[in-house]
């Protein structure tokens, strides 16, 4: 992971376009989540750079990006995690976000969650929200892909099911909020870029 580390650290340093960037931080995540050589905690510390990052590509006229239904599950999911971790300051930001978010979607059509968006922001932890969640991840093959995007297909993948985790409630103390040095390095830079952009 170190040289992957420091390739997108090079790559971060030379880049202006936010979206672009979180890009970059969502493939390095993904590339490390298959590869195992990264603890969920850091994940979501590293992942809500890459929702920072592309919410800057949106929100400021400069890089003209667009909110789909793929950023609200995004965002969606990140809560979910956030709620694991029992980070308030980040459940309040990302619902928030969140909201924002639907409002500025512009892929308007009948999907599964964006249809109740405000509910599942609202109640994330709920019994009977993260059931529904789950049924769906549990039968993601069975799935008709036009009905998609799926909430399984954004971070955290198929690596984490953040509802079952929830839904477990005594599991959730094996998840540590540990940083190894690269990861807290690389969040150190990536909010140092952030107010340079």
């Amino acid at each position: 992971m170190k040289n992957e580390a420091e390739i997108l650290k090079n790559h971060i340093e030379r880049e202006t376009n936010p979206l672009i960037i979180a890009n970059k931080i969502s493939y390095f995540l993904s590339d490390c989540l298959r590869d195992g050589n990264i603890s969920l905690y850091e994940a979501f510390m590293l992942n809500s750079e890459e929702i920072k990052f592309r919410r800057m590509g949106y929100t400021r006229p400069a890089w003209n990006g667009m909110v789909r239904i793929g950023t609200c599950l995004a965002i969606l999911n990140q809560k979910l995690i956030a709620h694991i971790f029992k980070e308030q300051s980040e459940i309040d930001k990302l619902k928030a976000w969140g909201q924002e978010a639907y409002n500025q979607n512009t892929e308007v059509r009948a999907h599964y969650i964006l249809d109740r968006y405000a509910q599942y922001l609202e109640e994330t932890d709920s019994p009977v929200y993260l059931e529904n969640l789950l049924s769906i991840r549990n039968s993601y093959d069975q799935l008709i892909p036009d009905a998609g995007p799926y909430h399984t297909e954004m971070f955290p993948y198929h690596f984490f099911s953040p509802e079952e985790i929830l839904l477990k409630k005594n599991s959730k103390d094996e998840y540590k909020k540990d940083l190894e040095g690269e990861i807290e390095d690389m969040i150190v830079e990536l909010n140092l870029k952030s107010g340079e952009i």
